[in-house]
């Protein structure tokens, strides 16, 4: 059983649980995906001091809130904007299927989308095999 031991939040809140060596790796996967994230259209990523980190499904045309998840690491975090980062070129060719069902050329262009953020967070190259035989 992993024992999680409080971090003390901006605000003097002491509610979200993250042990302080994942709180530290969940702020180094968002800032390698800083970027991506500030770009999405599709989420956003707010910290809450009550539960932590929560990814937020959103919309911007017509405008709505959806899905509110709470990252439960880093590992949840990087998986889901590696999934994003996919998605985005499954919509860009206009392709409507899973990713797992991506053609050589998709597979192509989402590996090569990729490629940063791994080569930054080579720990979690895992991950995007995990993503491409549908496990996440």
């Amino acid at each position: 059983m992993m024992v999680r031991t409080k971090i003390f939040c901006q605000g003097g809140h002491e509610n979200a649980f993250y042990t302080e060596k994942e709180k530290h790796e969940i702020e180094r996967v968002k800032e390698v995906f800083a970027e991506h994230l500030r770009q999405s259209p599709d989420f956003e990523l707010l910290w809450s001091d009550k539960v932590g980190y929560v990814w937020l499904t959103i919309g911007v045309n017509p405008v709505y809130v959806d899905t509110g998840i709470r990252i439960e690491s880093a590992a949840d975090l990087c998986g889901r904007c590696l999934d994003d980062v996919a998605t985005d070129v499954l919509y860009m060719t206009g392709n409507d299927h899973a990713l797992e069902a991506a053609d050589p050329l998709e597979l192509a262009e989402i590996k090569r989308r990729w490629e940063p953020y791994i080569n930054q967070l080579p720990d979690y190259a895992y991950l995007c095999k995990d993503l491409l035989n549908g496990k996440m």
